[in-house]
């Protein structure tokens, strides 16, 4: 009776970290998450976002990660953007990867996919 309308429109708000707000120890999210704020820790998440002022002290798994602010960990996802602000120093492992003019990364990227579709090119050049 109480339950005949259900509202799911929370379900696709994401979890904040707001600014002046420092969280410590691992999160793991099946949303999405914004992180405004600071994190000491390790993320989990389906959807990460991490604003322009926002920092993460740890490593990331994720499905999609946007950074515009500063991440000091590894970075593990299948998109991975890197905007103009974004500072990361860690190692990244990509399936897709856009890095903007102006972002500072230092560390190692990894490409995760097989690169079975991907000819070297020294083979190219002797099949010419």
């Amino acid at each position: 009776m109480f339950n005949k309308f259900k509202n799911n429109s929370s379900a696709s708000l994401p979890a904040l970290i707001s600014p002046n707000t420092h969280v410590t120890g691992q999160i793991d999210c099946d949303g999405e998450l914004q992180v405004d704020g600071k994190v000491t820790g390790d993320l989990k998440v389906s959807i990460l976002i991490v604003g322009q002022h926002g920092e993460v002290n740890g490593n990331i798994t994720a499905e999609k990660v946007q950074i515009k602010g500063t991440i000091n960990g590894n970075i593990d996802a299948q998109s991975v953007h890197l905007e103009i602000t974004a500072k990361v120093h860690g190692d990244v492992a990509h399936d897709t990867l856009t890095i903007d003019g102006g972002a500072h990364l230092e560390g190692k990227l990894t490409h995760k996919q097989a690169p079975d579709n991907i000819t070297p090119i020294k083979e190219q050049a002797n099949a010419q």
